[in-house]
């Protein structure tokens, strides 16, 4: 498969039969007429656009997969029959791909999915969100929160994973990614939501303690690189 790092949480895959579109705002999209799954993970504008409903070509067969909070007014009349609207802790089957849905820390949903013998998982804004400053029982039940979440992905054999890796967060930046490898993990976890400072991943890979999750850990560097999986 190939994967491209679009921006920010924009991911595209293009596999041997179909392409998958995750978290699309801006950047260019790899051009390709196989058969796309548009993934919006929820409504915030950095993780959805209206754009993606261009992707919608002529001849081209069009899937869009869209958490509930997005509203279905924002999808052009003509495609809202093309467009699944998902809830969490659902799960669903399309032509060639099966769905589950996993609810986020944030707002709207995470995906996993299998599609030509792969499992694929995108976080969207499922996260460890602990912030400085905030008060530690908020923090607290943050942790409590996106662990059970993660307690879902437990035992899952997950090929290729999306995952925050947010510099916001300060030195607490990490703990989203720390908690998913200590949960599931990933033969290939592609960090993302870094807000264009790439340097959270060298960093998160030469930590002593994340050892043995560095050669899982993608080297994302900039928009549009490539990786031959």
């Amino acid at each position: 498969m190939k994967v491209t790092f679009i921006l920010h949480s924009g991911y595209f895959v293009e596999l041997d039969s179909c392409c998958l579109l995750f978290d699309y705002y801006q950047g260019e999209i790899p051009r390709s007429q196989k058969p796309l799954y548009v993934f919006a993970s929820h409504h915030h504008e950095d993780h959805f656009s209206p754009e993606v409903f261009k992707e919608a070509r002529p001849g081209r067969q069009v899937h869009f997969i869209l958490s509930s909070d997005i509203f279905q007014s924002r999808v052009p009349e003509e495609l809202r029959e093309a467009a699944l609207f998902v809830k969490p802790y659902e799960t669903y089957e399309l032509e060639g791909l099966r769905l589950a849905t996993l609810k986020s820390t944030d707002d709207g949903v995470a995906f996993l999915i299998e599609c030509e013998g792969r499992r694929f998982y995108h976080a969207g804004d499922l996260n460890c969100w602990v912030w400085e400053g905030a008060p530690k029982w908020q923090n607290d039940q943050m942790k409590e929160a996106y662990k059970n979440e993660l307690k879902l992905l437990e035992g899952k054999a997950i090929d290729v994973a999306f995952v925050p890796l947010d510099p916001r967060q300060d030195a607490d930046f990490d703990l989203g990614m720390r908690y998913f490898f200590e949960a599931a993990g990933a033969e290939h976890v592609f960090p993302m939501h870094m807000w264009g400072d790439y340097t959270v991943v060298p960093l998160f890979k030469s930590t002593p303690t994340y050892r043995e999750y560095a050669p899982h850990l993608m080297d994302v560097k900039e928009p549009g690189q490539v990786f031959e999986i």
